[in-house]
């Protein structure tokens, strides 16, 4: 019988990339619990036209790499390509702006695009994300850049690069729009077919094109500053002072666009060098106009979502320890009071491993040293009926005999 296999652009998350995502996730949602963010989870799929709507029909999620199906009603659904849009439809149906001026989100799970797998990108990808709606100011713009790059920072990767940039709200990118386009005309011929489709639809995307070619013909472009209004240069460069005053080193990229229509001022993206062409580890923006295209409200809103399968490619071993403490019986008669003593542990929030076969001191020994636990509970027939057990301390080098009370009082120090 032929083996079923996973999907292609799939992956099981398993083994030491299964430890590595719950690292992530155990390290952002304290994180973002700091900056006063709560856990949202949506649907994993949606409505098409809240994509279509949302991300912009121009762009190539929509139009080349969404998941989409009639379902057996023959509506249209799609599997979400990004987090923010059901976020934003959550944040509307649910009236939560009726409830609080400020809301703030982090979410965590599968996202679906249509593209070609390669390393740090498939088909099903996870990302983590938060979304702050109500509020205006730059200096969360910072705040939240800042954020971000202390996630990363606590997830023990280097080397890495804030490009920032603004690219202003619907007058002013229509002002750098016809700029841009009076820029490409004449070199337009020479643009991938994509990017000649893009000067019709939505030109700012000529400049996140990857071909080289385009990136040739767009290397001497009229920069979006020059076409931002007083208060978006206002707003700009409130987000680079607390940049600075926060310690977050970045770089302004005149060319940085985001690939989604729904952006408008602030976007950003930490980049590393260390992934080659698939070096954005983590992005996002300002996204003002989005709620008033979903929802017909005015309502300002910033987020970002980093790909966890890039930032687990980046990451190195994992710091902590899975599993604290390994209970070693020996002999048939121990086995019930060694059972009783884990499930005493367990509920005393220990992490404790035990093995459910009669095993020698030997054989305990390397699966203990196979946990890497930092401790061993060795239980006999004579330490049964003394009432007591043995720990060894593998880091301390010590060995003592304990009652039951002074293992836990020592162990939950």
């Amino acid at each position: 019988m032929k083996l079923i296999k996973a999907v292609r652009g799939t992956k099981d998350i398993i083994e030491e990339t299964a430890a590595k995502y719950s690292h992530i996730h155990r390290i952002a949602e304290d994180l973002f619990s700091a900056y006063g963010y709560s856990y949202i989870k949506t649907p994993i799929f949606e409505e098409t036209d809240l994509f279509k709507r949302g991300i912009g029909e121009a762009t190539d999620v929509v139009e080349k790499e969404m998941y989409t199906f009639l379902d057996r009603g023959e509506r249209s659904i799609t599997l979400r390509p990004e987090g923010t849009a059901s976020v934003v439809r959550a944040y509307l149906e649910n009236k939560i702006y009726a409830k609080e001026d400020i809301s703030k989100f982090f979410y965590m799970g599968s996202m679906f695009r249509y593209e070609r797998p390669q390393a740090g990108r498939q088909r099903e990808f996870n990302q983590v994300g938060v979304e702050v709606l109500g509020e205006a100011s730059p200096i969360l713009d910072a705040e939240v850049i800042a954020m971000s790059y202390h996630l990363l920072e606590k997830l023990g990767i280097t080397d890495l690069e804030v490009n920032i940039n603004s690219v202003g709200e619907n007058e002013s990118r229509q002002k750098y729009r016809q700029a841009l386009l009076n820029y490409l005309e004449p070199v337009k011929e020479h643009l991938c077919e994509d990017c000649k489709r893009r000067l019709e639809t939505n030109p700012l995307r000529v400049l996140d094109c990857k071909v080289e070619t385009c990136k040739k013909y767009t290397e001497n472009t009229p920069s979006i500053i020059d076409s931002l209004s007083e208060a978006e240069r206002n707003h700009y460069e409130t987000v680079k002072k607390y940049l600075t005053l926060f310690g977050i080193p970045f770089v302004e990229n005149p060319k940085l666009v985001r690939g989604l229509d729904y952006y408008s001022s602030t976007v950003f993206e930490i980049v590393t060098n260390k992934l080659g062409a698939q070096g954005t580890v983590l992005g996002g923006g300002r996204y003002d106009n989005l709620l008033k295209q979903l929802g017909d409200r005015e309502t300002p809103a910033f987020g970002f979502a980093a790909g966890i399968e890039r930032i687990m490619m980046l990451m190195d071993t994992i710091p902590s320890k899975e599993t604290d403490i390994y209970v070693a019986w020996l002999g048939e008669n121990t086995c019930d009071f060694a059972m009783k003593l884990t499930n005493i542990l367990r509920k005393e929030g220990l992490k404790v491993a035990i093995d459910f076969n009669s095993k020698g001191m030997k054989s305990h020994m390397k699966k203990a040293d196979k946990l890497n636990v930092n401790y061993t509970v060795i239980i006999g027939e004579d330490e049964m009926a003394k009432n007591i057990v043995v720990l060894k301390d593998f880091n301390a080098r010590t060995q003592e005999e304990l009652t039951i009370e002074e293992l836990i009082k020592k162990l939950k120090k």
